[in-house]
């Protein structure tokens, strides 16, 4: 049975959500809250699964209360609950499992049980899902303790990127070193990649995530193991090549919201240029199709509201191609 906190300033909205998930059967109420910095504090010593947060709070709203909150528990699960659309993207932002208007009924709960269902499935299989990994707009890898990993050297972080890029297909062990050590002797040059790869196993295993890199004739494969990664996620959506429509929509904001910037943020990696673009170009297709999508539906607020959340990663030809497009 999960185990519920629900934060709402308005008491009888409070006295609905809890009167709906009780008769679910599937929850346990451990806390409510009409006050959102109490239940910052109380939160962290109830270790709920899942919390359902009102966004329009005064002082503290739900949107930063959530952020606060799984910054301390990286695993606890959000429900944000409002009556306006427009917070959809900041939402999705924080791993938000489920976004719910007002009025709440009993079909918008039971679909976000069936959520919450679906997610403690997973979660029963052996995998650490505190590990987060986060390519697209910087490049860092937080541990369960929501620590930032350090490297040793910038050469075991750019091996992990190259690993990281290319680890479906593999990457010869010449490759690597023509790119990283390409100016060295050859015997020193393997040396150093022997050496590498043992640092960055050494790091990631002290840090807690589970990694698996193996040599197969000469050619690297990369396995992080139990981890989230933004990249990933963002590219089996690309591939899938889902249809745009209501019952898909969330799906395409929640991948919307993963982009951040470029792949691996500031690191200017030569050799990533094709992979950057190949993820920016993506990016800018699902916006349009998204912003397309509002507009035909009337969604005008969702769409303002998507345009400020995007137009920080967009070069300026893409920026005035959807002014004019999408005339707002």
């Amino acid at each position: 049975m999960l185990k519920v906190v629900i934060v709402d300033d308005e008491i009888l909205v409070l006295n609905l959500l809890e009167r709906l998930l009780l008769q679910s059967g599937k929850v346990e109420i451990i806390g409510k809250f009409t006050d959102a910095s109490e239940a910052l504090a109380e939160i962290q010593r109830l270790k709920p699964d899942v919390v359902f947060l009102d966004v329009e709070m005064p002082e503290l709203n739900g949107i930063e209360l959530g952020t606060r909150l799984v910054e301390f528990d990286n695993d606890l699960d959000i429900v944000f609950v409002t009556a306006y659309e427009q917070y959809s993207i900041h939402a999705f932002r924080i791993n938000a499992v489920n976004y719910i208007l007002k009025p709440v009924d009993r079909d918008s709960i039971a679909e976000t049980l069936r959520r919450l269902s679906r997610i403690s499935k997973r979660g029963n299989q052996p995998q650490n899902k505190s590990v987060r990994i986060k390519l697209l707009g910087e490049f860092s890898i937080y541990n369960k303790d929501n620590s930032k990993v350090k490297w040793t050297t910038s050469k075991v972080e750019e091996l992990l990127a190259l690993l990281i890029v290319n680890r479906i297909k593999g990457i010869s062990k010449w490759k690597i070193i023509d790119i990283l050590w390409g100016e060295s002797e050859l015997g020193k040059s393997q040396q150093n990649l022997y050496t590498t790869i043992f640092r960055l196993k050494k790091t990631l295993s002290e840090a807690g995530v589970k990694v698996s890199i193996n040599n197969k004739l000469g050619t690297y494969y990369l396995s992080l193991e139990g981890s989230f990664c933004d990249l990933y996620e963002f590219e089996d959506f690309v591939k899938q090549r889902k249809q745009l429509n209501e019952a898909t929509l969330a799906k395409f904001e929640r991948v919307i919201s993963l982009y951040q910037g470029d792949l691996f943020g500031d690191k200017s990696y030569t050799w990533n240029i094709e992979e950057r673009e190949f993820c920016y170009s993506h990016y800018t297709d699902l916006v349009k199709r998204v912003m397309a999508y509002y507009l035909d539906n009337k969604l005008i607020d969702r769409l303002k509201n998507l345009y400020r959340e995007v137009k920080y990663y967009l070069n300026e030809d893409d920026l005035q191609y959807i002014k004019k497009r999408l005339a707002f």
